[in-house]
């Protein structure tokens, strides 16, 4: 029986195998692990401030204790030996990434994950390291499958006409505005249930070879989006599965576009979860297919290039990539993009160099590229940016800009924009206001964002 309080999102590998796996409370897991210790003849004094701890991230058990949790949770020696604290545990994904490319496999991936449950309880990354640069690199060698006549064969759905797939798309697009307008949280159940009803008439309805390609079009594009807004909830886990499947059907529907787009995603959640090796290399192979893109998605592949490159300190890497960004962004001015890559421009590239210049010391320019993106942005984006604006300013030592700034983010959430990233920029606000914590104003914002962190 797991005593503790039990959180919705678990943010550590070990929280994650305790709960889920053994169902035990942090005072059980402290107990057994000293019990084992016993038996090894190791003596541990593991206790359940000691487990809150190394599931903080303050700092990991030592050599003895990694043995003893590794014989308790019957993880070879080969394995533990193999990778660093935690990503040892048996916490990981990497099964998923075993199917061949086949658009069998592809349907049964889809079924899988628009059937299972809707969330995903790991805050944290389930597939890293190697694994989760070699999901890119399968991508970009893959062939499109063919199709598999068994599919057809057993087809009991109906004709899926024209007509229905342009009914989904419409479906589809409101989606996404809707995501931009109140954050992603909100609406992953409805994006559950378009997905559903895609993969059933793949899966079961009858179809010509050009309806069979719009069907996987539009399963990637929700499969991409779904992992988007799961990301943005804070569901690690959960996006890397729906990225995966993204790029199985974008293979099927033979779009390079879409599955450059969603590597571009996996990049940036990579990045931001201390994978930004992988990050960049997800890149590279998005990139494979530059010369076959149009110049809006060349832009993006820069911009996504750049932020890699940032997080994984290399400056100069990112400057280049930054300046290639702006140059693919001005050639296109008259593409014809689908409707999911309409959200890259000006503003979204402006966020890049932003956060480029904050990262590189040139906060003074940082501000007003970061206005300019803020000003330009959906309100979504809007609630995030704010929060990076804020931190410009507070480099610049303008409280006043960084106040305002805090403030607009802080109003858009409370109108009901739901966005963990945003509660996490605003969490970093209020420990770079701490030096100013005296000040009445500053004191009255970082009451309010410590009241929507708790809430």
């Amino acid at each position: 029986m797991i005593t503790d309080q039990v959180p919705s999102t678990l943010s550590h590998p070990l929280a994650y195998v305790r709960i889920v796996l053994l169902g035990m409370g942090k005072t059980q897991f402290a107990k057994a692990v000293r019990d084992r210790g016993q038996l090894l003849g190791i003596n541990l004094g593991t206790t359940r401030s000691t487990i809150f701890k190394w599931e903080r991230g303050d700092h990991g058990p030592d050599e003895p204790a990694q043995i003893v949790i590794a014989d308790l949770l019957r993880v070879p020696p080969a394995i533990r030996e193999s990778a660093p604290w935690p990503k040892w545990l048996p916490a990981w994904d990497t099964h998923v990434l075993s199917a061949p490319w086949t658009t069998g496999n592809t349907v049964k991936a889809l079924t899988a994950l628009s059937e299972s449950e809707p969330t995903d309880r790991r805050g944290f990354l389930g597939i890293v390291g190697a694994s989760l640069a070699n999901i890119g690199t399968q991508w970009a060698t893959a062939a499109s499958p063919t199709a598999d006549p068994s599919l057809s064969a057993e087809a009991a759905g109906g004709k899926v006409t024209p007509s229905v797939v342009d009914r989904l798309s419409e479906r589809v697009q409101s989606l996404r505005t809707l995501e931009q307008e109140v954050g992603g949280g909100d609406v992953i159940e409805s994006g559950r249930t378009d997905l559903l009803l895609i993969t059933r008439m793949l899966a079961k309805g009858c179809y010509s070879d050009h309806t069979e390609r719009r069907l996987y079009t539009l399963a990637a594009e929700v499969c991409c989006l779904l992992g988007w807004m799961s990301y943005d909830a804070g569901m690690n886990s959960a996006a890397q599965k729906y990225y995966t499947v993204a790029l199985r059907a974008s293979k099927n529907a033979n779009n390079d576009i879409l599955g450059a787009h969603t590597l571009c995603f996996m990049s940036v959640q990579a990045a931001t979860h201390q994978e930004p090796h992988a990050a960049v290399e997800l890149m590279e192979s998005a990139d494979s297919v530059r010369r076959r893109v149009p110049p809006t998605m060349r832009a993006s592949l820069s911009a996504h290039q750049a932020t890699a490159f940032l997080k994984a300190g290399e400056a100069r890497s990112a400057a280049l990539a930054l300046n290639r960004a702006f140059a693919a962004l001005e050639r296109a001015d008259s593409d014809d993009v689908p409707p999911y890559l309409r959200w890259f421009g000006e503003a979204q590239l402006r966020s890049t160099e932003g956060r480029f210049l904050l990262a590189t010391g040139q906060a003074v320019k940082a501000t007003d590229a970061l206005e300019k993106s803020v000003d330009q942005a959906a309100r979504r984006d809007q609630a995030v940016r704010c929060g990076t604006l804020a931190l410009a300013y507070q480099q610049v030592g303008d409280l006043d800009g960084a106040l305002v700034a805090t403030d607009r983010a802080l109003d858009l959430i409370d109108e009901g924009i739901h966005t963990q990233r945003g509660l996490e920029r605003l969490q970093e606000v209020r420990k770079a206001f701490a030096p100013h914590r005296s000040e009445p104003r500053v004191k009255e914002a970082r009451a309010r964002i410590a009241a929507l962190v708790t809430t």
